[in-house]
């Protein structure tokens, strides 16, 4: 399907709705869960094929319609004048089995007949009608009880009962749809441990129920209870415990209003198991909020309750459980008096979590477990960022965003794409806001279809990999300025500066103690740049300086490699570095090195 088609399909969701929704995807379906709503599916069968469905929580195999049953009475105990001969009444049940999932149907209306099976030649005959998709059927009988045991499985759509005991411990499946009536719906969807694990609805706020295990749209259970039935149970802690949402790691996590829950088969570990209650421990003493918690590798950041920060989940071996941490602790006033509304992560080819806040500003947060990195980065756009989600693509994962901006007078919302990490020509790069990208055969000097762009000034691109800033969009359409002539490979956008500066120096020196508040002056820096474009560097702000090439830079190259700063013979009572680029070029740097100046 090509990128300017749109495929539209009505949905069972109002926009009010849409932020509260919570979802989990398996293959093409979405599955989805709102306190207004039955569970809900989003299935896609083709590019142009895209349905809601409600899930009927049902087999996906029917029931056999029938069952008939027929007595045959050879033997009366016509010897003994009928002392031995006891008739009584036999109920038989029939389930449908599909061998290729396993999945067993709930069971046939029943058919009953009176006979004394214990005598040699008597014998009941049932029979039903085939159903669609059946590999086999399982047959269940009752002897004067109201309860069901198996007694044997076929191939065909008869069976001869001929005093076969009924076995207890296994019993045909009973409906269940726990999600059947407003005021049940659930609000929180996960997938675990090849069941759906569905939480919090309006009537029981902290309950949980799950699927059979392998079969996600089947709640069914038994009695007596099978390992594989269908779930329920509560979070009971002594407090409110909503259920905010459920994540998966090596256990079941519930993040509560409250505390984190870890739900685990038993005391010790083990998978659920829905013939014993899964054993329920307390882990960490901060509720979550309601967006979604993000998973990387082995840990789970989520967003709390109260508060404005955002804590990391993670195994400590020290305590044997789960220890939340503050991972906002160094940047805090990027996030008070604010909360994130949308987030996603991109593993490759950086390790990356992108986060919307409520003014639409968006939040990058860098995170190299294995080697103790993380900080975080404010990006702001001409526009608010409403929501983002990560799509890996060609072996990367593309950030698309959803953003509002005003151009020319006018409010419009956009999807935008960020562009590839990878590329191996900077004619190929694009460091610009809401930009498009072309690349022609015949260089060109004017270049249309920039409606989206219309009226803005200040609008800079990229032209054959020399960057160019100051242009006006006028009916849709960019000229280049005369120095720069035509271009092949162009990519025009809305400008943004990059702004780096170093933590303060800290150290002590023999003799004469700390710099900390002393007068000092970071004489000489050392950048240490990667296939950057030109940048300036000084004291600060207003005293920032373009970083010279190396003698043996060719002309026109991109930074690479170690370059000397001269910094501004101005004294401070702190020790930092500013790095600032402004043009639409590529920009890495790897370390910064200072030789400070203290009490000079």
């Amino acid at each position: 399907m090509g990128a300017s088609r749109v495929c539209v399909v009505g949905s069972p969701f109002n926009g009010v709705e849409l932020a509260d929704i919570d979802f989990e995807q398996t293959a093409d379906t979405l599955y989805l869960a709102h306190l207004n709503h039955p569970p809900t599916k989003l299935v896609r069968a083709s590019n142009t094929s895209w349905t809601f469905e409600t899930v009927q929580f049902a087999p996906a195999i029917a029931a056999p319609v029938g069952c008939s049953v027929s007595a045959t009475v050879a033997d009366t105990d016509t010897a003994n004048n009928g002392l031995n001969y006891f008739p009584e009444i036999a109920t038989y049940c029939v389930t449908a089995v599909n061998d290729d999932t396993t999945e067993e149907s709930r069971a046939s209306p029943s058919a009953s007949a009176y006979n004394d099976l214990t005598l040699k030649r008597n014998y009941n005959s049932l029979a039903w009608p085939a159903v669609a998709g059946a590999k086999r059927y399982n047959v269940y009988k009752a002897n004067n009880t109201q309860f069901y045991g198996y007694i044997g499985t076929t191939t065909s759509v008869t069976f001869i009962d001929d005093n076969i005991g009924p076995s207890y411990d296994r019993a045909p499946p009973l409906a269940n749809n726990p999600f059947a009536l407003a005021g049940n719906y659930p609000s929180t969807v996960t997938l675990f441990q090849q069941r759906s694990i569905w939480a919090r609805s309006t009537n029981v706020p902290h309950g949980i129920w799950a699927s059979k295990s392998g079969l996600i749209e089947n709640m069914d259970y038994s009695t007596p209870l099978r390992a594989d039935d269908g779930m329920s149970f509560a979070i009971m802690a002594g407090r409110v415990n909503s259920v905010n949402q459920l994540t998966s790691t090596t256990s079941l996590l519930a993040l509560t209003s409250d505390s984190v829950f870890d739900i685990v088969g038993t005391v010790g570990g083990g998978p659920l198991n829905g013939t014993t209650p899964p054993a329920i421990q307390r882990q960490v003493g901060r509720g979550s909020a309601r967006l979604p918690p993000l998973v990387v590798d082995n840990v789970v950041f989520y967003v709390p309750s109260i508060g404005c920060s955002i804590r990391s989940l993670g195994y400590d071996f020290s305590i044997n459980g789960l220890r939340a941490n503050d991972i906002t602790i160094f940047s805090p006033h990027f996030f008070e008096g604010h909360t994130i509304v949308s987030w996603c992560y991109s593993q490759e080819p950086r390790s990356l979590v992108w986060a919307v806040r409520d003014d639409g500003i968006l939040l990058c947060f860098t995170w190299e477990q294995e080697q103790n990195v993380w900080g975080w980065t404010m990006c702001e756009t001409a526009g608010a960022v409403k929501s983002v989600c990560s799509i890996t693509e060609n072996g990367e994962d593309r950030v698309y965003l959803t953003v509002e901006r005003t151009i020319a007078g006018q409010a419009q919302t956009f999807v935008e794409r960020m562009v590839s990490h990878l590329w191996d020509a900077v004619e190929e790069c694009c460091f610009l806001d809401c930009a498009v990208s072309a690349s022609f055969s015949t260089p060109q000097s004017r270049f249309s279809g920039l409606w989206h762009l219309e009226g803005c000034t200040g609008v800079a691109g990229l032209v054959d990999g020399v960057p160019v800033t100051g242009l006006t969009v006028a009916n849709g359409t960019v000229a280049l300025p005369s120095e720069i002539g035509t271009g092949s490979n162009v990519s025009f956008g809305l400008p943004y500066d990059v702004d780096i500066e170093t933590l303060p120096l800290r150290i002590t020196q023999p003799g004469s103690g700390s710099n900390i508040a002393r007068v000092q002056n970071p004489a000489q820096a050392v950048l240490m740049l990667s296939n950057s474009g030109p940048v300036n560097a000084g004291i600060g702000t207003g005293d920032l300086f373009p970083v010279r090439p190396l003698p043996t830079d060719a002309a026109g190259a991109l930074f690479d490699g170690s370059y000397i700063a001269a910094m501004d013979n101005k004294v401070r009572t702190e020790c930092t570095v500013w790095i600032n680029q402004t043009l639409p070029m590529p920009f890495t740097l790897l370390g910064v090195a200072v030789d400070p100046v203290i009490d000079g």
